[in-house]
């Protein structure tokens, strides 16, 4: 798949060939799990090339919080959140949970979903995330899962704290 400036990208953890001014060289993308260095993002053009490869349709996201959450949510500004939110948005998760980028994981949560993001998540989904149920290779690929494990338990206790994750 061509998306422009000479890059050619063809995904599923595939080596990737980029035009390089007339000689091949091949760049190495992550995957579906895997995530680059702390403090970078997966870029818009690389996104929407994962999310254009998957063929999948574009879904929609909804508040399943269970709660009336006010515009000005203090939680937006939560530190812990922002580290959550740093730690997806440099993993490859990040392209097909993003409505405006078309994924299809838009679904069961999604990066723009406002005023706070993991509203639009389940407590199951948050669970998955967390690497809290069966689907581990849905697991937030982070080198501090319990940290993720730790917000996800004052999110849970938000949300009435009796749900489960299984």
């Amino acid at each position: 798949m061509h998306v422009g400036a000479g890059v050619w990208f063809l995904f599923a953890c595939s080596v990737l060939p980029v035009d390089s001014g007339g000689s091949e060289a091949v760049l190495d993308l992550p995957g579906h799990s895997e995530c680059l260095p702390a403090g970078e993002e997966m870029t818009a053009e690389v996104c929407v090339a994962v999310v254009e490869e998957a063929g999948r349709y574009p879904t929609v996201s909804e508040d399943k919080s269970g709660l009336d959450t006010p515009p000005d949510d203090p939680r937006a500004d939560d530190p812990e959140l922002a580290w959550l939110t740093s730690e997806v948005n440099r993993c490859a998760c990040r392209c097909c949970h993003t409505a405006s980028w078309g994924g299809a994981g838009v679904y069961f949560w999604d990066l723009e979903f406002r005023p706070v993001w993991t509203d639009s998540a389940s407590l199951w989904s948050l669970g998955v995330f967390a690497g809290l149920t069966e689907e581990t290779e849905q697991t937030l690929p982070t080198e501090d899962i319990e940290r993720v494990r730790a917000w996800l338990e004052r999110e849970r206790e938000r949300r009435g704290g009796e749900e489960e994750y299984e």
